[in-house]
Formats: C-alpha cells, structure tokens, sequence
C-alpha cells in the first residue's frame, strides 16, 4: 500500500539536544573575541565634533562596561564549556 522510496545520497545527520548545545557553545566561544573587538571599535564610529558629540567620559564608560561584558560573557562560557565530557565520544561529537 505505501511504497517506499529510496533517497539518494547521504542520510541526514541528527545530533543529540546535549552534543548540539556544547557544538553551539563552542561556537561562541569562538565568536566572543570577534564581537568584543567589534564593541571596542564602535565609538571610534561616533561623531567627534558638532551638535551630537559624545564626550569622553561616556565613551570611557562605555570602553569599561564592555570590558566588563567582556569578563562575565568568557566566564560564563568557560563555566558552561567546563561542563564539557573530556571524551568528545561521549556527547556523540
């Protein structure tokens, strides 16, 4: 009654709900220190002089609490990536 048929090439490939939040999890790892620098050179992108000039003290305001952001975003993602089985065939990796 229902025929079957055959699909041609590879089968999809499933991962585990663990094995794809720690790929996921290493995946920002990696990004974090792209972003950070993204952060740090946005107020070299802010108007200097004229009516909508951002003083300096705001811009170092800014600097610090990225650099903060920066601290608790590695801190996190160490700790989560900490979690992580030592053999990678465990989490079907």
């Amino acid at each position: 009654m229902t025929q079957q048929t055959e699909r041609s090439g590879k089968p999809p490939v499933f991962h585990g709900k663990r094995a794809y939040r720690l790929r996921r999890l290493m995946d920002a790892a990696r990004l974090a220190p792209l972003l950070a620098l993204m952060l740090w050179l946005l107020p070299l992108f802010w108007p200097q002089s004229g009516d909508g000039r951002i003083s300096s003290a705001t811009a170092l305001i800014y600097i610090f609490g990225v650099w903060a952001g920066v601290i608790a975003l590695t801190w996190s993602l160490s700790r989560a990536l900490g979690k992580m089985p030592e053999n990678h065939a465990d989490a079907d990796l």
